[in-house]
């Protein structure tokens, strides 16, 4: 049987076209260029001797007329029982400036395309101790929990803090997925972890903002894969953090545009769902154990109709909205309650007790909403007896419900503070009881549990 080499022919933006006299390669097959080697995926034929293929590493060194090779009928990561605690690229190499050892006879190679799955299935709920979260939002492992918000509401910063939480309460291991995320970014958090001492849980996958876009559209299959390896070879429950979906989905957008595809709406590539669809539908249950997708969303031009936005929208259990607007406020965790919403949120699930205490939290938040016109305007004075009574418990709860993170303690001077879900509860109910009509708002902000506040005698 001939080897299957090809000659590039002519190279536009990301995309070459690679000329195969003989045997023609898989498509979503791995190519190497002989002397620059260069990477590049086979995406698509263009005739009968020609594939055309997208760029997964720089291509300065790379020529026409150059040779190139088939390394792999399927682009694989390299994994082992040493990937926690490194930083790693899409193939597995790592980018952290240690060797990697992955621990065992020989390094295993995982395929990054879809493998068998079962149906998804949810065990229970999930208690991250962030007040907000517990309450109003509450995740089940397996769920598939989206994070929405523009630029500067605290993804990021919610997102490390239930990285470290999850540590903390040794809930099972995290994988991470920076895609088109900042360099700094990466680096910072790398950093974080290593601080808070969450590293040594936690496997991280990076296709920075740099990267061609055929390696942000693939580094978040390469980290679902390390997921599902150690979902199924480690014996727990795993996190799968990815920050930031929408550049998933935007990659998939300039790879469409440097293929010379029709866009769809406001520019998207007209297989929008195809790809997202690739990516989410592989987060699903074990046998024994599940992975939870936690997705920071960027929200463009804060647009929740944003068509990524909406897509990725049909995919989760749990939503949470951050504010631009509570954020201004001070009000950290910046949970938008009234436009958050949670499957888990059920009597079925959280039972009586924390149902009934929620659901008055969101009738107060909304009530609150609806006299906040009148009060910016008139006055809380103007308002009735009634009126003025929920005002005061909802100025309460949203202070009560804002929380200091580990994460941000070496700058804010406050110690971070895991609060149990059962503490979250009292807190609410008292409030709603009255028991804190005359506490100072301040003595309510950023605590843990409503135990710490003093009552004047």
């Amino acid at each position: 049987m001939k080897k299957s080499q090809g000659t590039i022919k002519a190279i536009r933006g990301g995309v070459a076209e690679i000329d195969f006299s003989f045997v023609m390669p898989p498509l979503h097959s791995l190519l190497r260029t002989a002397e620059s080697n260069a990477l590049f995926e086979a995406v698509e034929r263009k005739d009968v001797r020609t594939i055309r293929a997208i760029s997964l590493s720089p291509l300065e060194a790379v020529e026409r007329g150059e040779l190139v090779d088939l390394v792999a009928d399927q682009i694989s990561v390299e994994l082992g029982p040493g990937v926690l605690g490194r930083m790693f690229d899409l193939f597995g190499k790592p980018i952290d400036g240690f060797a990697f050892e992955p621990k065992a006879k020989a390094p295993l190679f995982e395929p990054i395309d879809s493998r068998a799955i079962s149906p998804t299935r949810t065990d229970g709920v999930l208690e991250t101790g962030i007040k907000i979260i517990d309450l109003l939002a509450p995740f089940r492992l397996g769920d598939k929990i989206g994070m929405f918000g523009g630029a500067g509401v605290g993804k990021t910063v919610l997102i490390t803090e239930l990285m470290h939480n999850i540590s903390l309460k040794h809930l099972g291991y995290s994988v991470f997925a920076g895609v088109g995320e900042r360099i700094r970014e990466g680096n910072d958090l790398y950093l974080t972890l290593h601080d808070l001492d969450v590293l040594k849980n936690t496997a991280l996958y990076f296709g920075e903002m740099d990267k061609a876009p055929g390696v942000r559209a693939r580094v978040g299959l390469a980290a679902v894969t390390a997921a599902e390896y150690l979902r199924d070879t480690a014996d727990k429950d795993i996190f799968l953090f990815v920050d930031n979906i929408y550049r998933y989905a935007m990659a998939g957008m300039e790879v469409g545009a440097t293929l010379g595809k029709v866009p769809s709406e406001l520019g998207y590539q007209a297989t929008l769902d195809y790809d997202l669809a690739l990516f989410e539908e592989r987060i699903r249950q074990g046998s024994r154990h599940s992975i939870t997708s936690l997705q920071a969303v960027y929200v463009p031009a804060d647009d929740l109709t944003d068509p990524a936005v909406v897509s990725i929208f049909s995919y989760l259990d749990t939503s949470l909205v951050l504010s631009r607007d509570i954020a201004s406020k001070g009000i950290y965790p910046a949970v938008d309650v009234l436009r958050s919403s949670s499957l888990g949120l059920d009597v079925s699930v959280v039972g009586e007790r924390h149902f009934g205490v929620a659901s008055q939290v969101k009738a107060v938040f909304q009530k609150y909403e609806e006299l906040s016109h009148i009060i910016a305007i008139l006055g809380i004075d103007e308002l009735s007896r009634t009126d003025r009574t929920t005002a005061k418990r909802a100025e309460r709860l949203q202070r009560f419900l804002t929380q200091p993170l580990f994460v941000t303690a070496p700058f804010s001077d406050r110690p971070g503070a895991y609060v149990p879900l059962d503490k979250t509860i009292d807190g609410c109910e008292r409030i709603l009881k009255g028991d804190f009509d005359d506490a100072e708002l301040e003595s309510l902000y950023m605590i843990g549990s409503i135990d710490e506040v003093k009552l004047h005698a």
